[in-house]
């Protein structure tokens, strides 16, 4: 099994964790609010490694780990600047969807997203797959059509649910960035560390322009219930604390995998983003055991079909 699958399969668990973790924050913090602290959380983690001066030893350690961001020319930032910007809309959106949908389900809509990258990266990048990664293909996109369709059993109307146009909305955009990731690191060959710390960079401040809505959210009198109106009391904001700052941690490390994972020479991003989708597997244990969500059996058949799917694409891969 070549290191790049290995990869994509680890950052898919780790992105299990990532979205289990933010259906808990989302429960008791507001979309924007968990958008805005997680990417300054996510700028936060980065910043001590982008500070380590270049000829220092620590700087010697960290490199060849993939933790000491080169400087970026400011065409570099520019470059990264769309890649920052899909990757806030897709939180919004997601995250809206999240909240309100069943996560089983909503991790169902989310997980059609390689069929579109691999779309692209065939018309696009030019990519191949052989026979047998067509076959896996297929199979694990129907197994996440199945998924889809099952959401119909708990009274949500695909076509008309808003809730899951903007998670569609949201994987059509995470697919576009998954290839624009593949193109300025593998293609313009920019420092893998430099594009994520920078990148986390860039997000936090683009967050930040969503701070007037989170603000306003909480004042009372402005369309909001005030923080105390919202929380029964200061300490009861606390809960909702450690789900934030565990979802940015967990964003980081998987996207840390992922894109060392891309940059592998011969990775094929139509197969990683099937691996990536590993994370239904998590996803779906999490919120059988623990949100004790229904109709566990047909999701059960479902999920079999996803590792199914996965193990033909891992075996050719």
């Amino acid at each position: 099994m070549t290191t790049w699958v290995l990869l994509g399969l680890l950052a898919g668990l780790v992105l299990g964790t990532y979205d289990f973790l933010t259906k808990i924050a989302l429960r008791e913090t507001g979309v924007l609010a968990v958008v805005v602290a997680s990417s300054l959380l996510g700028a936060c983690a980065w910043l001590p490694f982008i500070v380590v001066p270049g000829g220092s030893a620590a700087a010697q350690v960290l490199g060849p780990l993939g933790l000491h961001p080169a400087p970026l020319a400011w065409q570099a930032h520019a470059l990264l600047l769309p890649k920052s910007l899909m990757m806030v809309a897709t939180w919004v959106l997601s995250y809206y969807a999240v909240k309100a949908l069943p996560l089983s389900i909503s991790a169902g809509v989310r997980a059609s997203g390689p069929v579109w990258t691999a779309l692209g990266a065939i018309v696009l990048l030019g990519e191949h797959l052989s026979a047998w990664q067509w076959a896996g293909l297929a199979v694990a996109m129907l197994s996440y059509l199945a998924f889809s369709l099952i959401g119909q059993k708990e009274g949500i109307r695909f076509s008309r649910d808003g809730w899951v146009l903007c998670m569609v909305a949201a994987t059509l955009l995470s697919s576009a960035n998954a290839l624009y990731d593949k193109h300025i690191v593998a293609q313009l060959r920019l420092d893998l560390a430099a594009v994520q710390a920078w990148s986390a960079v860039q997000r936090g401040v683009l967050a930040l322009c969503l701070l007037p809505w989170v603000v306003t959210s909480v004042l009372p009198g402005r369309g909001g219930r005030g923080l105390r109106g919202r929380w029964p009391g200061w300490s009861a904001a606390w809960p909702a604390v450690w789900p934030v700052v565990a979802i940015a941690v967990a964003y980081v490390v998987a996207e840390y995998i992922y894109l060392a994972a891309v940059q592998v020479e011969g990775a094929m991003i139509s197969v990683i983003s099937v691996l990536r989708r590993t994370n239904l597997v998590m996803v779906f244990g999490l919120s059988a055991w623990l949100l004790q969500e229904r109709f566990i059996c047909h999701k059960t058949v479902a999920m079999a079909g996803v590792l199914g799917g996965i193990v033909l694409m891992v075996k050719t891969g």
